[in-house]
């Protein structure tokens, strides 16, 4: 009988371990996946702007290798008839590899602008995206 619940005890710590290894295991990977520093990108979301930017810059959060050069990029467009009005894709002068740039057009017209980007990491192949607006005034 001591026997029986020795080993229940003993595979109650193994199972606790293994749960506790996946655990930290599985938030490693999911903390590895890119996520924008908003912070540190221009226009900033929700941003009301009275001059049009010439460019939005996107910076990410992503390990030391960067983000994926031909499976990372981002666009703008323009709220109102959905026209796309900028491309763009990972900034290879960045040192960490870990921003996005899209030139404007100098006659960027007023209105609300959406910003939208897909970011894959180098380490792990994982991936976010998502999306912002700022507005130009013109005013």
């Amino acid at each position: 009988m001591k026997n029986s619940r020795f080993f229940s005890k003993k595979a109650f710590i193994v199972l606790g371990t293994l749960v506790a290894v996946l655990a930290i295991a599985i938030a490693g990977l999911v903390q590895a996946h890119p996520s924008l520093r908003a912070a540190e990108s221009s226009p900033s979301p929700g941003q009301i702007l009275s001059v049009a930017p010439t460019q939005v810059k996107l910076s990410f959060n992503v390990e030391d290798q960067g983000l994926v050069t031909d499976q990372s990029y981002a666009w703008v467009y323009k709220e109102e008839g959905l026209q796309v009005v900028a491309l763009g894709k990972v900034d290879l002068s960045s040192a960490g590899r870990n921003v996005m740039i899209m030139a404007l057009p100098a006659n960027l017209s007023p209105g609300i602008y959406i910003v939208k980007w897909v970011a894959v990491s180098v380490v792990d192949r994982g991936f976010s995206e998502g999306s912002y607006s700022f507005a130009v005034t013109g005013k």
